[in-house]
């Protein structure tokens, strides 16, 4: 297995010291130039754009720095600064999302259509390579065949780790010819490997990390207990995952993904005295793991996970202490810089349209002889705190509100199914709900079930669904807060 290793060592090492070396006098020119220019279409329909750029100099994946509709027949130039290169996230309102990975100078036009997202300019096949190949499924690709590989024949080391080499490989012969056919530059094509490596090799440690971590038995093996020689083989794994090559971590802060589970593997072996010399005194809970990273990796982990909890209000962490140890570390940040800028809006954040139905009603029917809903339509969303793919559509929710004011004849109603009640009504604060929350009762719950799921009860959410004044289902599988675009006319043509 090490003269393996080494091999493999050898092998991406030349692979990145070649592409990076490859790198023409004419790109390094252009490095000097600071500014890139975003240009977005919209030939045939109306749609919002937000844009996620990095963050102190690092990838930014939950905070929208900008937002802007795109009409029919008009463009928008975004210009931003590039330091070296950048990730940028572009994400529209019907769900589509356009990854870009840019450098200063460069000029890329992103042509929306729904559902379709058209890219030229610099680098344009690699981005569509990119987008399509893993932005879209690569990573739970990657995943999900070692997962079956591993089920599929006898638990054996040598042959995941053969088996993970020869999924990577195709990625990097790809963008080798990309490169060697002038479609990307050498530099896109080092820093996209660069990446992708990243992103694909953190499903081996991931897969792991349920063994190990959580106790999770794959399910299909399922008398799987890993043993001491088992663990020894998972973090030669790892290491080897980390050295190939090293100078790989000078980047990792900027990329699209980075190796995490690695680190909650090896900081659950840690004896009791290196975790205390590690954490010194810290404890964050679930993520106090992420302290064995380097300053770089933990301003972008802690920070954006920080804003993930301040927009959607789903937790993992001791959120109090690590507000504590992140503002002391990096107190001049951007990242805390927008952190304290999102906790005095929810402190701003008025209330009074935060309307609570107690107690619950017993129906559909019910619910829309309430008061305030007398000749309305009701727009209700289905959710719980537990559903962080529920809580974070509340983020776009000023979207939902600024399409309902175009009617006067549309209410929002928030239906939890919370066991805990405390818990909920602080979630209500938390996300200012401006509409009707209801905390379903059984005998509601059974009758969502049966009308809108045909079944027993309410089983996935979120849910979004419309009512029309006499309680009738009207549409049972509406578009939610984040898709407000395909939202828009559905909504004309249902209250004409």
């Amino acid at each position: 297995m090490k003269s393996k290793f080494f091999l493999w060592v050898i092998i991406w090492t030349i692979f990145f010291v070649s592409c990076k070396s490859a790198s023409s006098k004419k790109e390094n020119a252009a490095n000097r130039i600071q500014k890139c220019t975003l240009i977005f279409r919209a030939p045939l329909n109306e749609v919002t754009v937000s844009v996620h750029k990095s963050i102190d100099n690092t990838y930014n994946f939950y905070y929208t720095h900008d937002k802007f509709e795109v009409k029919p027949n008009t463009s928008i130039h975004y210009e931003l600064d590039v330091n070296d290169f950048e990730f940028v996230d572009c994400r529209f309102s019907d769900g589509s999302r356009s990854l870009l990975l840019v450098f200063p100078g460069d000029r890329i036009e992103i042509s929306y259509e729904p559902q379709k997202i058209t890219v030229t300019g610099n680098n344009a096949p690699g981005h569509d390579y990119f987008n399509e190949n893993y932005v879209r499924k690569g990573y739970w690709y990657c995943y999900n065949s070692i997962e079956r590989h591993i089920t599929q024949v006898p638990l054996n080391y040598d042959s995941i780790w053969y088996y993970y080499e020869q999924m990577l490989l195709p990625y990097q012969s790809d963008l080798k010819q990309m490169e060697m056919l002038g479609s990307i530059t050498p530099r896109f094509s080092y820093l996209l490997a660069k990446n992708l490596y990243y992103g694909l090799g953190n499903a081996l440690p991931s897969i792991y990390g349920q063994w190990v971590v959580y106790n999770r038995k794959n399910y299909l093996i399922r008398d799987f207990q890993p043993s001491e020689e088992d663990i020894r083989n998972m973090l030669l794994h790892l290491n080897m995952l980390n050295d190939i090559p090293l100078e790989m971590s000078v980047d990792a802060p900027k990329m699209h993904y980075y190796l995490m589970d690695d680190l909650m593997i090896k900081y659950k072996f840690l004896d009791d005295e290196t975790k205390e010399k590690v954490t010194n005194g810290y404890d964050f809970g679930r993520s106090t793991f992420f302290l064995l990273a380097s300053d770089s990796l933990q301003l972008r982990w802690y920070g954006g996970e920080l804003i993930r909890v301040l927009q959607s209000g789903t937790t993992f962490f001791n959120q109090e202490a690590l507000l504590t140890y992140f503002g002391g570390k990096f107190p001049d940040s951007e990242y805390v810089a927008i952190i304290r800028k999102l906790i005095a809006e929810k402190a701003a954040e008025a209330n009074e349209e935060v309307v609570v139905i107690n107690p619950s009603p017993s129906s559909i029917k019910e619910l829309m002889q309430i008061a305030g809903f007398k000749g309305k339509y009701a727009y209700v969303d289905l959710w719980a705190t537990w559903c962080s793919p529920c809580t974070s559509e509340f983020q776009y929710n000023d979207d939902i509100h600024n399409l309902f004011a175009q009617y006067n004849n549309i209410v929002p109603v928030y239906i939890s199914f919370d066991t805990d009640k405390k818990r909920w009504e602080n979630a209500l604060g938390h996300f200012n709900l401006k509409g009707y929350n209801i905390l379903a009762s059984k005998s509601l719950n059974e009758d969502i079930g049966m009308k809108v799921y045909h079944a027993k009860e309410v089983t996935l959410i979120p849910r979004y669904f419309l009512l029309d004044p006499a309680g009738n289902i009207v549409n049972d599988s509406l578009p939610g807060p984040s898709k407000s675009t395909l939202l828009r006319p559905i909504l004309a043509n249902l209250l004409k």
